[in-house]
């Protein structure tokens, strides 16, 4: 019955999707508002266990609406949805009123406020400063700490405190305000990485896990209250893997420009931003291709000129920066060092030692934190793995108990990582088989430009996303390799790759869990099912026991 009310009711189920996206952005701004505002009340200053009781009240109340829309009938994809997002939400704004400016940050620096004439580094020091002298910092960029990143996070930034200073808020508080903007950031994460997962045709339990996936992985909560420019990259990234599936299905210059755009922003945000240029220029020299094939004169001219568009939009937005520091300074793009002497330093290690296969001992299972020195730990894999569950956290006062669990997640985040990893790769070419074979899009007209490539739209989906996450994962080991420093191979820089999972998790199930595919009666059909739900419990342990390793976790 219910497969009848989607096949002969599309609209009735559109308008659902749309009342979803309305309270999904309903409640998105609502939490935004409310945590700034709890933030500049006495709510701010009351102690942690006030706080802590506050919060929650405010999960007994969504466990009481959870508990009603299951059992009065109305549990649906939408409202499963909306539920997953606002959990996420719930937990964002939990962790960003419990943790203040200085708390798990990267490169944050410091403010000394309006009164002073100081120049202060950091994130914090580069949005201290617009706030203070209303221009682009006068000086060499590389010669403060983090000035040398684009601006256009710490604009944002310097807009929001104006904007609070106008409201009447202290400076004090306006300053620990900046940390809204990366928690509507990552709010909006979660619902694009919903749209991706909608647009490659997931539909529920591989959309549930792989949405929540993305939503309560720790590093997406941590970076919520983050400071600095690395969550507003993730959300331009985000976006140009969701902008690019739509582009590889409807190949129009709308697409183009919205695409232009999220690379464009995204590289004056931080310019690594730009990698995801790669796996698309591959798909845009496949579609060009197959407008060479037509030999038709009319449509070659008609993409000559979008991919002209898209080029003359993408390039001043994008190359701002780069060039600026060029002409000005004459700076070439790159990251300042602390130099040979830190602790930090990797280089006097084998590539090997830093890029291979981690002995077992490097690991360090029985204590699995960053120790931040070189001498404690140069593997990258491993410091990835570390900061991805627990940042760069190095606790002194840990209770057995949590330890225990902290070792527990720390192991299985290991094995269902590379296991994940796996999977993407062989849910990718089975979504390119699936779709050729079964001929999932009719074939646009052709007279529509560029169109008639749409039955290869599961191809180019899975070269794109393949193509991409392996570059990823080639960007930061290149990175390491130019930047030899423990802290190059913290998990931040390699963060979008959760949704490269989420979408690995939510194809898995799609594939290996529909009903069709488990009536096989092939051992080989049965043992994949059986490994996607042993994966699907995997992740979900780790989301639960990272969860309560940070709720219990005294360290705000």
């Amino acid at each position: 019955m219910q497969m009848k009310k989607i096949l002969f009711n599309p609209l009735k189920n559109h308008d659902t999707s749309k009342k979803t996206n309305l309270y999904v952005i309903f409640a998105i701004l609502a939490f935004c508002i409310a945590t700034a505002i709890a933030q500049g009340t006495s709510f701010f200053y009351a102690p942690h266990y006030t706080k802590t009781l506050v919060l929650t009240c405010l999960f007994v109340t969504y466990t009481g609406l959870l508990f009603y829309l299951k059992f009065s009938g109305r549990f649906d994809e939408d409202r499963i949805v909306f539920m997953i997002i606002l959990l996420g939400i719930l937990f964002r704004c939990s962790y960003v009123l419990l943790s203040g400016l200085y708390e798990r940050q990267h490169d944050a620096g410091a403010y000394t406020g309006m009164g002073t004439n100081f120049v202060n580094p950091g994130h914090i020091g580069y949005i201290e400063y617009i706030y203070k002298f209303h221009k682009l910092p006068d000086l060499n960029p590389y010669e403060l700490f983090a000035y040398y990143h684009p601006p256009l996070h710490h604009i944002i930034s310097f807009l929001w405190l104006q904007l609070n200073i106008m409201l009447g808020v202290s400076e004090n508080l306006a300053f620990e305000n900046l940390q809204i903007l990366p928690l509507f950031y990552s709010y909006l994460c979660m619902v694009i990485t919903w749209k991706i997962l909608k647009v490659l045709e997931i539909e529920e339990k591989g959309l549930y896990i792989g949405l929540a996936f993305m939503a309560f992985h720790p590093a997406t909560i941590v970076m919520a209250g983050s400071v600095n420019n690395d969550m507003l990259t993730i959300l331009f990234m985000c976006l140009t893997i969701l902008e690019s599936l739509k582009w590889i299905q409807n190949k129009n210059l709308a697409g183009l420009i919205r695409l232009a755009l999220c690379i464009g922003f995204g590289m004056i945000t931080k310019l690594n931003s730009a990698v995801l240029a790669i796996p698309l220029a591959i798909i845009f020299l496949i579609h060009f291709i197959s407008v060479l094939r037509t030999r038709k004169k009319s449509i070659l001219l008609t993409w000559i000129k979008n991919y002209f568009i898209f080029a003359i939009i993408v390039a001043p937005i994008g190359l701002s920066w780069i060039l600026r520091n060029l002409m000005r300074f004459g700076e070439k793009p790159g990251v300042p060092v602390p130099g040979e002497t830190s602790p930090m330093y990797t280089a006097h290690y084998s590539l090997w030692e830093r890029l291979g296969i981690p002995a077992f001992s490097d690991w360090n299972f029985p204590f699995p934190f960053h120790p931040i020195s070189a001498k404690a730990c140069n593997n990258t894999w491993v410091i990835m793995f570390h900061t991805s569950l627990f940042a760069e956290e190095y606790p002194a006062n840990l209770s057995d108990i949590l330890l225990i669990l902290c070792q527990i997640t720390f192991i299985l985040a290991v094995i269902f990582g590379i296991i994940t990893a796996l999977l993407l790769t062989a849910v990718l070419f089975r979504h390119a088989r699936s779709r050729l074979e079964g001929q999932l899009s009719e074939p646009f007209p052709p007279h529509a430009p560029g169109q008639f490539t749409n039955q290869k739209t599961g191809r180019e989906n899975a070269i794109f996303l393949l193509t991409g996450y392996i570059i990823m994962l080639i960007s930061f080991a290149v990175f390491v390799i130019i930047y030899p420093y423990t802290c190059s191979s913290d998990f931040r820089y390699v963060a979008i790759c959760l949704v490269y999972i989420s979408i690995a998790l939510g194809l898995g199930n799609k594939y290996y869990l529909c009903p069709v595919y488990e009536r096989e009666d092939s051992v080989f059909a049965k043992l994949k099912s059986v490994s996607m739900h042993i994966i699907n419990w995997g992740i979900i342990m780790i989301l639960a026991f990272s969860t309560v390793i940070y709720i219990f976790w005294e360290r705000w």
